[in-house]
């Protein structure tokens, strides 16, 4: 399948650094303003480097290390840009900071860019493109840049869903390899029961992504007209995906959880199959404290005959609002972060996905061949069955509707039925402008 494509430019270091600044995110010399931010001296002989703050939304951990150490390379090797980081909950608090004035230069945000469209702060990255520089982005990853047709947000990271896995529970299972379909799934979470003991076959979180990417693979599709003004879930793709989870809970093959939880108990070694994302892999992998193996394996074959998956994961956005000098050494930045090298380093180091097959290509396969999540995440990415995550407010709350109806039917509080029609319903009052915001 022929990959979509974002023409991206880099701009030289003369671009870079421009005079004459003067927004609240600028200020003269190498004077920090409210966001952290510089820029140059005004008519200096020597210019001194434009400094910016990139928002970055991951907690503290090994995420959030792994970005600081590519702010750190990023910085050793550009003399014209200085980044610095604010690990903080950029996706709300950007907007708050918009509203007061004083916006970052550069952050992480979620899809979920509306508001901040409506309120003119986002720097539309269209002209940015030039066919002298091309990064090759997943396919899904591509759609969930634009808004209205113009690009507004750059890749920050790439999850998409998967199952991990204890492999020394599937020997003793008599597991020999790990499910192609749903059937074969529930066959397997048979057998890990019988191995008693309190093991839990498999743990799942109720997340309207994990939900429609097995939604997906019997059939659904995340709209039922080419508008996106109407949903379908009750149907043979729903039915089935609802169906077969409601079977699996009500037979004791699988809990729902919060994903510490499922990580504590996957770590001692009280569940054999834990549901993840590619986000989540170090978070996993660290849990088994080196005690047992983990494998890794995507969402099995519905009833389509295929898989299904869901591209997720922040956006690097710039704000209007400050000085181009600034805007220039943010784009400096994310198209740097976005090439091979790094999204190898950072795919390594992070358990994201990379952004771009070429950094897939950069990571070494003996690396890959040890580390079944990231290698699960990247044959994710290449299916066309792996789609972009809507990103509008009215589909934020279809996924809430879809939550709460799953989780209903699945734990027996409605019939599948009633919340498929009343998943129907609701879900297409949003859709068509009627919120429950």
């Amino acid at each position: 399948m022929r990959k979509s494509a974002l023409a991206m430019a880099l701009f030289g270091a003369t671009a870079a650094v421009v005079t004459g600044c003067g927004t609240a995110n600028s200020t003269t010399s190498n004077t920090s303003g409210g966001n952290g931010n510089s820029a140059v001296q005004s008519g200096s002989a020597k210019s001194a480097p434009v400094s910016i703050q990139l928002w970055e939304s991951h907690s503290s951990g090994v995420v959030a290390n792994t970005e600081q150490s590519l702010v750190n390379q990023f910085n050793a090797s550009h003399s014209h840009v200085k980044v610095s980081l604010n690990v903080t909950h950029a996706s709300t608090k950007a907007l708050s900071a918009v509203a007061a004035g004083n916006p970052p230069v550069l952050a992480e945000i979620s899809h979920y860019i509306g508001k901040y469209i409506n309120a003119n702060a986002l720097l539309s990255l269209q002209p940015l493109a030039s066919s002298s520089s091309q990064e090759v982005f997943w396919p899904g990853v591509t759609k969930n840049t634009t808004w209205g047709g113009k690009v507004y947000r750059y890749p920050a990271d790439v999850k998409v869903e998967e199952l991990f896995y204890n492999k020394a529970l599937f020997k003793k299972a008599g597991i020999t390899s790990t499910p192609t379909t749903w059937t074969q799934l529930e066959t397997d979470l048979q057998k890990l029961k019988a191995l008693g003991g309190g093991v839990i076959p498999m743990g799942f979180k109720d997340s309207s992504a994990h939900i429609l990417s097995a939604f997906i693979s019997n059939g659904g599709t995340l709209f039922s007209n080419s508008a996106h003004t109407k949903a379908q879930f009750d149907n043979t793709a729903g039915k089935t995906t609802f169906q077969y989870f409601h079977n699996l809970y009500q037979n004791q093959l699988m809990v729902f959880d919060h994903g510490s939880t499922m990580r504590a108990d996957f770590g001692a070694q009280k569940m054999a199959i834990v549901d993840g994302t590619s986000a989540g892999y170090q978070k996993i992998l660290a849990a088994t404290g080196g005690k047992f193996q983990m494998g890794a394996f995507a969402f099995p074959a519905g009833i389509s005959g295929h898989s299904g998956g869901l591209v997720q994961g922040l956006g690097f956005v710039i704000f209007n609002g400050v000085s181009k000098a600034d805007q220039q050494a943010a784009w400096t930045f994310i198209h740097w972060f976005n090439q091979p090298k790094q999204q190898a380093y950072w795919a390594m180091h992070s358990g994201f996905a990379p952004t771009t097959q070429a950094g897939a290509n950069a990571i070494p396969s003996s690396w890959l061949a040890a580390n079944q999540g990231e290698a699960v995440s990247i044959q994710i990415l290449k299916s066309q069955y792996t789609v972009a995550r809507p990103n509008t407010d009215t589909y934020s709350e279809v996924q809430s509707a879809l939550d709460a109806a799953f989780f209903n039917a699945v734990t027996g509080k409605q019939s599948v039925q009633t919340a498929l029609a009343q998943l129907d319903k609701q879900a297409n009052q949003y859709l068509t402008g009627r919120s429950a915001l």
